[in-house]
């Protein structure tokens, strides 16, 4: 599992994420799964930049060298406020740039002929199942918290988010302040970054919410 620049091909299995946040909780997700099964390090998270770059990285990935050695490519990114629409401008992408194109979320589609020979996948935070819904990576830490105060502690920063709406003005990204004001009341994660935050655990990457997306990775494993 490498952590270099994004600009080489480093493993046979591509996690293609949208931004930093999204590559480094995956780099974190990926070490939780090399704990039991030393093959997901056979896979490399890498930075795509915002959803506006996503398709000009995924047209240049065959003439990267190495390609001829990728075997899967799974794109993560966030729903945001039109789910269908980011799941259908990811299907777009594959089907635009010669690859074979998935069903829906955490489904795996395997390549036909004249298609570029790599198995494809993607998984939109912050669920990952067929019944996607709004939102984005924070939405699922928030959801998935390791902390044995995280009820208390999540409705005081609810609670202080909320007052914030009221009072001062509304809020454009609210679960962002959300996880932030959360993390600001943890002596442990104070000042940190999402990625950051993940690194010093968090987020409880054990969760049952997380299974569909280790089910999608774990597929992409076998031949």
């Amino acid at each position: 599992m490498s952590k270099e620049k994004d600009n080489k091909i480093l493993c046979s299995n591509l996690i293609i994420c949208e931004g930093l946040d999204a590559k480094f909780y995956m780099v974190w997700f990926l070490r939780m799964l090399i704990k039991n099964d030393i093959r997901y390090e056979e896979f490399q998270a890498m930075d795509a930049g915002g959803n506006n770059d996503l398709p000009k990285f995924i047209k240049t990935l065959p003439d990267w060298p190495n390609f001829n050695s990728v075997k899967s490519i799974t794109v993560v990114r966030d729903s945001e406020n039109d789910p269908k629409g980011a799941s259908q401008s990811v299907q777009s992408i594959f089907k635009n740039n010669g690859f074979a194109v998935p069903d829906g979320p955490c489904k795996v589609a395997c390549p036909s002929a004249g298609q570029h020979n790599v198995k494809t996948g993607y998984a939109l935070f912050p669920n990952f199942d067929s019944d996607i819904i709004n939102g984005a990576l924070e939405d699922l830490c928030l959801k998935t918290l390791a902390s044995p105060n995280r009820e208390k502690i999540l409705g005081i920063a609810d609670s202080a988010v909320d007052l914030y709406k009221k009072q001062v003005s509304n809020l454009k990204r609210p679960h962002k302040n959300r996880l932030h004001t959360y993390l600001s009341l943890n002596d442990d994660f104070v000042g940190l970054k999402l990625g950051e935050s993940a690194t010093a655990n968090a987020f409880d990457f054990l969760d049952e919410q997380l299974q569909p997306l280790k089910d999608l990775l774990h597929t992409m494993l076998e031949d």
